[in-house]
């Protein structure tokens, strides 16, 4: 469906102009979130962020490519949405001394709150895994 007949905040251009943001104001405080990265999923923000903290710290000199969505399918209302597609990650690990790169593979869903469009619920797994 074009984008020009979705109405609500999260149409296709909406998600490709917001997946280019920095996305810390982008997620829904509830929102689910689970990486190769982390033992179990999280909901909410201030888990993500307490999860996502000594990963961060574990790791040096991170790479991260924008987001390369190959499809975005939007519900006609504008009020959810979902893509997918690809990222490229690199690091060291501070552990291990070990550098890492690999193609992840994500799923991204979006979802009205406030007449914003907003993430609802993020995964992202090494492709091939």
């Amino acid at each position: 469906m074009p984008a020009t007949a979705q109405n609500g905040p999260c149409n296709e251009q909406s998600i490709r102009d917001l997946g280019k943001a920095d996305h810390t104001d982008l997620a829904a405080e509830d929102m689910y979130f689970f990486s190769g990265a982390i033992d179990k999923p999280v909901v909410g923000t201030d888990a993500r962020k307490q999860t996502a903290a000594p990963v961060a710290a574990a790791r040096t000199h991170e790479k991260e490519e924008p987001l390369k969505p190959e499809r975005i399918v939007a519900a006609s209302s504008g009020e959810m949405a979902y893509e997918y597609g690809t990222a490229h990650v690199s690091f060291d690990n501070k552990k291990d001394g070990k550098h890492v790169d690999f193609t992840a593979a994500h799923l991204r869903v979006w979802k009205a709150v406030d007449g914003k469009c907003k993430i609802a619920a993020e995964m992202f797994e090494p492709e091939g895994q």
